[in-house]
């Protein structure tokens, strides 16, 4: 499957959106687990500097000043006292006691706190550690900095922020693999759906739509369609022999008349009578032709022809080469790119290219005729060209409507029903019809998809 065409596939899309909603999902469910966690790290760690400070607070003012300073240079010091910060200062900012000496540096908050990274003293060893503390202004001017290692907290934060990028990385991929797999599955049951729909719309109504056999919605409405489908095949070939049928007594009738017609006028001896009765077979025939273009368009649009596969070009060859005795010496002219082939029904293909070659020998005079038929990327592009009276461009939607003659057509043969047969085979095999400028005369032209 090639980049561009899965991309814009139903599957990319399933498998792209179930991936991002399982991230989104999860990204919610465990970025409120991660900020709820980190709160209460950090309260908990801001709480026991308050309460460290508290302490301090107290100490100061029941000992005397050496006791003091004692006792901050034992807690600086204690092992037990893990992650602890201290450092006392006097009135003049000396140095008293402490692990840190970074007191007249700092800029504490309002609430005097603060947050540094320095190099923290335990024994004979040191660390560059992050510090959160507060800075108690005591009497007297001293000044002391309680405060708290927070590098596991920092440590934490970062082991959490991977393993969410990491589980974010996992839930997309799996998300992705499972949202693939789901857009597959659907993606196969309307493939299917939409290969057997394919060969019904070419008129194979015994076709039916394949049932999974889930149960599920989506079998319940193919099991619905089969049924709509086999009601309109019952009747569509009750249609089809009623057709059959009074188009085999129409046609009987019609023979049986023109057969009594041409007695009485090979047996006439007035020449009025002689005049009458050529009449009468010049209008059979013309019911007659009408009835067989009314019939062929009738099959075209069922969509019950059966369809095969079919060589335009040389269909088209034998077609002109059929039409030169009729035509003057070099008025048609065919150029016909060989080895195209379509699935059709040859001989309403046959009907609706002859339509076009005798509308051009009809309206195009003794004007040039030009047939062409190349390929244009998936489709046969076949145009029967003329230099006639052409037709104006509002009048071309009227011009395949059945039984439709348009202006310049007065006096000249026909049954109105030409190109609205031309414009039912088209449909029939999924091709468009385009009646064009030929600057003079008419271009139409035919697009039919090629046969693989």
């Amino acid at each position: 499957m090639r980049l561009r065409p899965f991309a814009r596939s139903s599957i990319a899309r399933v498998a792209v959106l179930h991936a991002l909603l399982l991230a989104a999902s999860m990204m919610a469910v465990l970025g409120v687990v991660y900020l709820w966690t980190a709160r209460i790290i950090a309260s908990e760690g801001d709480e026991l500097v308050s309460v460290e400070a508290q302490s301090i607070s107290a100490d100061f003012r029941e000992k005397d000043l050496d006791a003091f300073v004692t006792e901050v240079v034992d807690r600086a010091e204690d092992p037990w006292i893990r992650g602890g910060i201290y450092e006392m200062r006097g009135p003049r900012g000396d140095f008293l006691a402490g692990n840190v000496v970074v007191l007249p540096e700092l800029h504490a908050d309002r609430d005097g706190w603060v947050e540094f990274d320095v190099d923290v003293v335990h024994g004979e060893a040191s660390a560059p550690r992050r510090i959160r503390g507060r800075v108690l202004n005591l009497d007297g001017g001293f000044h002391v900095l309680v405060g708290h290692d927070v590098e596991d907290r920092l440590a934490f934060r970062a082991v959490m922020l991977r393993s969410l990028a990491w589980a974010l990385l996992m839930v997309i991929l799996f998300g992705a693999l499972g949202g693939w797999w789901l857009g597959r599955r659907i993606s196969q049951a309307a493939q299917a759906i939409t290969e057997s729909a394919g060969r019904i719309a070419r008129g194979d109504l015994g076709e039916r739509l394949p049932v999974s056999g889930s149960g599920d919605e989506i079998d319940a409405l193919v099991s619905r369609f089969n049924d709509l489908l086999g009601r309109v095949d019952t009747l569509t070939g009750t249609m089809r022999a009623v057709l059959d049928s009074t188009a085999h007594d129409l046609r009987g009738h019609l023979n049986r008349i023109r057969a009594a017609a041409q007695d009485a006028h090979h047996t006439a001896q007035d020449p009025a009578q002689v005049e009458s009765t050529g009449i009468v077979l010049a209008e059979i025939d013309r019911l007659s032709e009408t009835l067989q273009g009314l019939l062929r368009i009738a099959v075209a649009e069922s969509g019950t022809a059966p369809l095969d596969r079919v060589d335009l070009s040389q269909l088209a060859r034998d077609l002109v080469e059929f039409y030169e005795p009729v035509v003057c010496a070099d008025q048609l002219t065919a150029t016909l790119e060989p080895d195209l082939y379509v699935r059709g029904h040859r001989q309403l293909l046959t009907q609706a290219i002859s339509n076009l070659l005798d509308n051009a020998i009809k309206y195009g005079g003794t004007a040039p005729i030009r047939v062409v038929l190349t390929r244009d990327g998936t489709t046969a592009v076949l145009a029967v060209e003329d230099g006639g009276i052409g037709i104006p461009e509002d009048e071309r939607e009227l011009a395949v409507q059945r039984f439709r003659r348009l202006r310049g057509s007065s006096g000249l043969p026909g049954t109105g029903l030409g190109l609205s047969l031309v414009s039912a085979v088209a449909r029939l095999h999924q091709a468009t019809l385009k009646l064009e400028d030929a600057n003079p005369g008419l271009r139409a032209a035919l697009r039919i998809p090629l046969e693989p």
